[in-house]
């Protein structure tokens, strides 16, 4: 006689109302401690489940959360047809992000008008990639033109003013005027700060007095002056910004937008990603198995001679976007009940209700042991390239997302990251010069060794002592190191 087939389950877990509010601020100041240690916890409960990554519930301003850390789940959720259609960006993030960044947008926008506008926004900047290639080169050999050879720097804050000059060097400032509009660059940087802040305070009220505005109040004000000042940027057909000419584009449209792509969202993203990518490519321990100690940079420049140095380096960007995604995860709403596939006989389906957020944690996905075996937590330069064995090459991390909500930037971030790092090495630039770092790894705290793969079995509280991940994932404590370069004589 057949056994009748079991009904899916909710989430792991029942939070109170009570419980509500401490696991509010619990999430707000480490997701990934918040997140592993229930996941812990419900793998002391039910150790034979330990490997099935269920989805675990949660309770954050006082919604109803369903954390998703396998990676099989979030391809579901995100690139399955049928279950993608039940699920909304634009409501799970209305309150935290459609004051700050009016619709219609891409980031909030749902099937069907989603696809037409990124359709759209594809075609604006399909040679984008090609033509800021110079623009990146000539920003980044000037940014470290101006760090004494020899002197130590904190990694992440300089790559976070590198960012700034990319990002607003890409979209909105003319060779001209990247000499000469600092104070515009310093106005745009303040007033996205105070965006950012009001967007992700805990605070979500909007308060103006005589003497005092809350952060959302100034960052709802900082929003309003933005796109003011891009508008005008726009409509006066300034040279720099690279859709002011594409065949009459709608003003409104560009300036929404171009309050995103200069977001400090964005900024901060492109920097985390960045220090991630210069410390494995110039001070990781794990530099290459063949070459023993030597780094990933010095393995590069060495196959350059037979043209197998880019496989590498796009390899290495890869892993890095796997293991180190800026943002640890994205939200969507659930407009109808969903079903979740749990992949083991041992473990019920998940029913996530209508109605739910849903958290999809990249980070905890992207190290699922079922998808990249034992390495899962590891660091491997060479994962991604040909002579990597076990591992499928669409098996990649979740940095952009996936699916047809995937992030816009995908292509452009990569062509920025693999530019800035060629720039670095002193590959295709017309000249020999390079960019170094140097740091001793023993001085790397144990948590950011963990957001890099670097150290297997980091304990979720060594991680949230050491790396900030709201909004992006950052070290929290300043991560010195020597910069040696060959660009004074130029």
């Amino acid at each position: 006689m057949a056994s009748e087939p079991r009904l899916p389950v909710l989430p792991h877990g029942s939070p109170t109302t009570l419980s509500g509010l401490s696991e509010t601020f619990s999430f707000h100041s480490s997701p990934e401690a918040f997140i592993t240690s229930r996941v812990l916890a419900f793998q002391s409960l039910h150790p034979s489940l330990a490997d099935s990554r269920t989805p675990i519930r949660a309770k954050v301003l006082n919604r109803n959360i369903a954390v998703i850390s396998s990676y099989d789940h979030v391809k579901q959720l995100l690139c399955d047809e049928v279950t993608a259609a039940n699920l909304s960006a634009g409501k799970a993030y209305d309150e935290l992000m459609a004051p700050f960044f009016l619709p219609p947008n891409l980031l909030l926008a749902d099937p069907p008008a989603h696809q037409s506008m990124k359709d759209k926004w594809k075609a604006r900047m399909a040679s984008l990639p090609d033509e800021m290639r110079p623009v990146i080169q000539e920003i980044v050999l000037c940014h470290f033109r101006n760090i004494s050879s020899g002197s130590t720097t904190d990694l992440y804050e300089s790559m976070k003013a590198l960012s700034w000059k990319l990002i607003l060097g890409v979209f909105i400032s003319s060779s001209t005027e990247r000499d000469q509009a600092q104070k515009d660059v310093a106005e745009i940087e303040a007033l996205q700060e105070d965006l950012l802040r009001g967007q992700f305070s805990l605070f979500p009220v909007s308060i103006n007095v005589r003497f005092w505005q809350s952060p959302r109040a100034r960052g709802l004000a900082a929003r309003e002056k933005l796109q003011q000042l891009l508008k005008v940027r726009v409509s006066s057909g300034k040279k720099g910004c690279p859709f002011v000419t594409k065949g009459g584009a709608d003003e409104d449209d560009v300036a929404n937008h171009l309050l995103l792509f200069t977001s400090s969202l964005a900024v901060k993203s492109l920097a985390s990603l960045l220090t991630a990518i210069m410390l494995n490519l110039y001070i990781s321990p794990n530099g290459s198995k063949q070459q023993g100690s030597q780094s990933s940079a010095t393995r590069i420049l060495s196959l350059e001679i037979t043209n197998n140095g880019d496989e590498l380096l796009q390899s290495i960007i890869l892993e890095t976007e796997r293991l180190s995604p800026p943002v640890v995860g994205i939200m969507r709403r659930t407009v109808k009940d969903v079903i979740l596939l749990s992949g083991y006989e041992s473990t019920q389906d998940t029913i996530i209700p209508k109605g739910w957020d849903v958290w999809l944690y990249f980070v905890g996905a992207a190290r699922d042991p079922a998808v990249f075996g034992d390495s899962a937590e590891s660091f491997r330069p060479e994962r991604y390239c040909g002579l990597s064995e076990g591992v499928e090459s669409e098996k990649k991390g979740l940095a952009f997302g996936a699916g047809p909500k995937s992030c816009l930037g995908e292509t452009l971030v990569r062509e920025v990251v693999t530019t800035v790092a060629k720039t670095c090495l002193g590959i295709g630039i017309g000249s020999s010069s390079k960019v170094g770092l140097q740091a001793n790894v023993d001085d790397i705290p144990r948590g950011v060794q963990g957001w890099l793969g670097w150290q297997k079995d980091v304990k979720p509280e060594e991680w949230a002592k050491d790396m900030k991940q709201l909004p992006t994932q950052r070290p929290v404590k300043a991560l010195m190191v020597k910069v040696v370069h060959d660009l004074d004589a130029e």
